[in-house]
């Protein structure tokens, strides 16, 4: 199901959502976060949510028990978006986790160790975002992540000590991060890595070439480096 342009006026309570899959919300003008709750309230067996492009939502005390089957979220365009709130929690069957283009989001709170489906983890486009802090171990004993991308981030200076722990990671894409210029030493520690894409990061292609760059030694047990 796909809602956009304005905010429905009907009550959704009258609509048969209990056995709704698929929700896509998209650039619906005067749509705030209450409102946004209280929909999605109803649907109990959704798979699959896309929030877009609503500029007066945030996220920010809702209550997302009732989404207990999700297993792909993807957030886009929120602008006030700052942090990802301790209700991601309840998501406990959330396989895929995308966000794109959340100027506003600040930090990455260490509630993904509730996560355990989660297999792919995407960040792109936020320019605000700290993906490392002092003490702060995202992933912490998290065993399940597969793929870890991290795209356009201006303020991703290291790759984060958290990185170590996803020891079951099989595909890591570093994409137009600027102010990456290294690998940390943390790389021999993701023994699955089988793919590894650096895109857009000239100084670090550079220190990844084979045999001969400064970071070569920490990926060359990596089968596929582009």
């Amino acid at each position: 199901m796909n809602i956009n342009a304005k905010a429905p006026s009907t009550s959704t309570s009258s609509l048969p959502l209990s056995k709704l899959k698929s929700f896509d919300v998209h650039n619906i003008e005067g749509l705030y976060t209450h409102t946004l709750d209280e929909c999605l309230q109803h649907l109990t067996s959704l798979k699959r949510l896309t929030i877009g492009d609503c500029k007066e939502v945030d996220l920010e005390g809702m209550q997302w028990e009732p989404l207990k089957n999700l297993s792909h979220l993807e957030i886009d365009n929120i602008p006030k978006l700052v942090s990802l709130f301790i209700w991601l929690q309840h998501l406990v069957q959330l396989q895929t986790l995308k966000i794109h283009n959340c100027n506003g989001l600040r930090s990455l709170l260490p509630v993904f160790q509730h996560l355990t489906f989660l297999e792919e983890f995407e960040v792109k486009d936020c320019k605000k975002l700290e993906l490392s802090g002092a003490g702060i171990q995202i992933f912490q004993d998290h065993t399940s992540l597969r793929s870890l991308r991290l795209e356009h981030i201006p303020k991703c200076r290291h790759l984060p000590k958290w990185l170590q722990h996803l020891t079951n990671l099989q595909g890591l894409y570093l994409v137009n991060l600027p102010n990456l210029t290294s690998l940390p030493d943390e790389m021999r520690c993701l023994t699955k890595l089988q793919i590894l894409d650096i895109n857009g990061i000239p100084q670090l292609e550079e220190r990844c070439r084979k045999d001969i760059g400064a970071d070569w030694h920490k990926i060359a047990h990596i089968p596929h480096i582009w």
